[in-house]
C-alpha cells in the first residue's frame, strides 16, 4: 500500500512530465527552435494603423433681427410735423444675449430744416451697458409695405455702428426720402407700415469650437435576417399563441414568453396568477393606438423597428416603451428622432426629449439649435415651446449662451 501511487497522482505526474518535455523543446538548443519573445506592457503597446478621430467645428451664424412698425394717420403727420419731431419704435434686441439694442427713429417732417420736404428714417444702436463701448457692422434694410404686404419702397445699406459711453448711441439711415414717395406707400387706412431687417455677426470671441459628438448609445446587436423573419412569421400567423392584446377594438395574438423576456412589466404580470389579465389571457390597452401597440409587439419579437413613423407616432411608441419598461425600444425610437431632427422640427423634438427623459435626443436638439439659432428662435415651433414649457426653453437658452461642452444634467421638475 505504501508503494502504490493514487490514480489522480499518476495522471498529475504524467501531465507534469509532458509539460516538462514541452518546456525542454522551447528552451533547448537554438537549432531546435528560435523563440523571440518581447515583454509586453500596457503603456507601450499600441496596435498598428490605429487612427484616433478628433474632430471639431466652429459654427458662426449671422444674427437676423426684424422689427415691424405701424404708424397711424401718417399723411397728417407729414403735413403738420416740424423738422426734428421724432417718433420712436419699441427697442428690440437679440433674444440670446447681446451688447447692443436697436430702435427705429422716424421724422415725418425731416430731421433738420434742410430736410423739411422729406421724411427721415434712422436705425439707432445703443449699448446695453453705459460703461461698455460697442462697435458693430450691420446690414440694415428698410421696407414700406402696402395693403398687400408688398414693399413699395426699399433701401439696403451697411453701416458701422459705434456706441461710446456714456452717451452710448449711434445711428445710420436716410435723411431725404421724398414725401411723395412715402405718400405712395401709405395704406388705405392712412397708416405707414415699416419693416426693418438687420443682419450682423455675433461676437466671435464668444463662439466656441465644439467637439463633434458621436452618439453614446450602445449599438444594437445585429442578428440574422432569416432569424427575424421566422420570429415575425410566428407572430403574424398567430402560431401557438397564448395571450391576446386588444387596442382600439383590434386584437393581437401573441406569445407570453416573448413579452416576458423583454418587459419587466409583462413578466411581473404573468408571474401573478391571480391577476385579471393572467386569468383571462387578455390585456386591454386603452391609452394609445393599435398601430403603436403593434410596433411595440413586433419589436419584442425581432428587436428592431420595422416601420417608418412620423414624430407623433414615435411619441406614442416611446410612451408605450416607458410604460412597459422596454428600454431598447425607447433607445431605438430616440435614435430615429435624432436622425429626423432638423431646424424645422427641433423645438418639437426637444419637448419630446424632455417629456420622456431622452437625454441623447435633447443634447442633439441643443446642438442643432445652436447651429441654427436665428432660424429656430424666429420659428413658430420655438414660440410654442416657450409658451408650453418655459422651464425647458430657459434651460436651452442658458445652454446656448454658455456654449459649454460638458454641461451639468438638466433637473426635471417634480409633478
Amino acid at each position: 500500500m505504501g508503494d502504490e501511487v493514487p490514480a489522480f497522482m499518476q495522471v498529475f505526474c504524467e501531465s507534469n512530465t509532458r509539460m516538462q518535455e514541452s518546456m525542454d523543446i522551447m528552451v533547448g538548443d537554438d537549432d531546435v527552435i528560435a523563440m523571440d519573445i518581447q515583454p509586453s506592457t500596457s503603456t507601450s503597446y499600441r496596435p498598428r494603423n490605429l487612427i484616433m478621430k478628433n474632430e471639431c467645428v466652429t459654427q458662426v451664424e449671422p444674427i437676423i433681427l426684424t422689427q415691424r412698425w405701424t404708424v397711424n394717420n401718417f399723411p397728417n403727420m407729414m403735413k403738420l410735423s416740424r423738422p426734428g419731431a421724432c417718433l420712436r419704435s419699441n427697442i428690440f434686441r437679440d433674444q440670446v444675449g447681446s451688447d447692443a439694442c436697436w430702435q427705429l427713429c422716424l421724422y415725418p417732417g425731416g430731421k433738420r430744416e434742410e430736410n423739411a420736404n422729406h421724411v427721415s428714417l434712422f436705425l439707432k444702436m445703443s449699448a446695453t451697458s453705459p460703461m461698455k463701448e460697442v462697435l458693430v457692422k450691420a446690414e440694415y434694410r428698410f421696407y414700406f409695405l402696402d395693403d398687400n404686404e408688398q414693399p413699395r419702397f426699399s433701401n439696403i445699406n451697411i453701416g458701422d455702428f459705434h456706441a461710446k459711453p456714456p452717451k452710448g448711441g449711434h445711428s445710420w439711415g436716410l435723411r431725404n426720402i421724398p414725401k411723395q414717395k412715402v405718400a405712395n406707400c401709405v395704406r388705405s387706412d392712412a397708416s405707414l407700415v415699416i419693416s426693418c431687417v438687420i443682419e450682423l455677426m455675433p461676437d466671435v470671441s464668444r463662439v466656441l469650437c465644439r467637439r463633434m459628438q458621436t452618439n453614446s448609445m450602445s449599438p444594437m446587436v445585429e442578428v440574422a435576417q432569416t432569424h427575424n423573419a421566422r420570429e415575425l412569421d410566428m407572430f403574424n400567423q398567430g402560431k401557438q399563441t397564448d395571450f391576446t392584446i386588444i387596442a382600439e377594438g383590434q386584437e393581437l395574438n401573441v406569445h407570453k414568453f416573448k413579452l416576458m423576456a423583454h418587459s419587466a412589466v409583462f413578466e411581473a404580470m404573468f408571474n401573478h396568477k391571480n391577476t385579471k389579465e393572467t386569468m383571462e389571457a387578455r390585456l386591454h390597452i386603452t391609452d394609445t393606438t393599435f398601430h403603436a401597440v403593434k410596433i411595440m409587439v413586433e419589436f419584442l419579437y425581432v428587436g428592431r423597428l420595422n416601420s417608418a413613423m412620423a414624430s407623433d407616432e414615435i411619441a406614442e411608441v416611446i410612451t408605450l416603451a416607458e410604460k412597459y419598461h422596454v428600454n431598447d425600444l425607447k433607445a431605438s425610437c430616440e435614435q430615429m428622432l435624432i436622425n429626423m431632427t432638423d431646424k424645422n422640427n427641433v423645438s418639437e423634438h426637444a419637448n419630446l426629449a424632455d417629456l420622456h427623459q431622452a437625454n441623447n435626443l435633447l443634447e442633439h436638439c441643443i446642438q442643432v439649435m445652436s447651429m441654427n439659432r436665428s432660424a429656430v428662435l424666429a420659428g413658430d415651433g420655438w414660440n410654442l415651446l416657450r409658451d408650453s414649457n418655459a422651464r425647458l426653453a430657459a434651460f436651452i437658452l442658458e445652454r446656448m449662451m454658455l456654449n459649454g461642452d460638458n454641461p451639468p444634467p438638466m433637473k426635471r421638475s417634480r409633478v
